[in-house]
């Protein structure tokens, strides 16, 4: 069956997921910047951000009840900006371009909170997005499989013909049991685009001097 929807998570596929780069722009002690990714970045809390049965609000006072009262103002800074510090991938960009020119759809499956647009606006990549199922929305996360059916109901996809794009081995895993070709992304934007490419999905463009070479020849 042809391929005609390509899925794609968002943190570290379409954009660099990189807590430390956001913390240390607001405290340069990397002790201090260690235990706020530990305390904050890896809690519960921020699991529950993403699952939409927390605010930010409240998350802040959970945080503040066991971070030291010095590191109140950096955490404030630090929950405030960190969507700011989440830059797309230049090449996971233009793949997406490629594809969406192609004629593919592009949709998002991601466990991300409701900073969701704040996140992604902005972003180039958003431009060829024809839809997203996002977690804090669903209330769940990858990998139940509750979140994958309802991106497959609210588009209307054939699993047959969507290929799934992740990080997480176990969430690409799912996403193959529903009948989706999986695709776990180890960072290296360039292998996707050959494999892509190599698959058919697009053509690749000639470098302009490989061309006056090959047509001297």
């Amino acid at each position: 069956m042809m391929i005609t929807d390509f899925i794609f998570d968002l943190g570290n596929v379409l954009v660099d997921y990189n807590p430390m780069r956001c913390i240390l722009g607001y405290t340069h002690n990397v002790i201090d910047a260690n235990y706020i990714a530990s305390e904050v970045f890896a809690s519960e809390q921020w699991i529950m951000l993403d699952k939409g049965t927390i605010t930010y609000e409240e998350a802040l006072r959970v945080w503040k009840e066991r971070i030291p009262e010095r590191l109140h103002s950096q955490l404030d800074e630090i929950i405030a900006n960190f969507h700011k510090h989440l830059p797309e991938i230049p090449e996971m960009t233009e793949l997406v371009k490629r594809l969406k020119e192609s004629g593919k759809r592009i949709f998002i499956l991601s466990n991300v909170s409701e900073r969701f647009p704040k996140i992604t606006e902005g972003l180039e990549v958003m431009k060829y997005v024809d839809g997203a199922v996002l977690s804090h929305e669903e209330k769940t996360l990858k990998p139940d499989p509750h979140i994958y059916a309802s991106l497959l109901k609210k588009y209307s996809i054939n699993p047959q013909g969507a290929i799934f794009i992740d990080d997480n081995a176990e969430n690409v895993h799912i996403a193959t049991k529903f009948g989706m070709t999986g695709y776990i992304f180890d960072g290296d934007a360039e292998r996707i685009t050959e494999s892509f490419a190599n698959l058919g999905f697009f053509k690749l463009s000639v470098p302009v001097e490989d061309d006056v070479i090959n047509r001297e020849e």
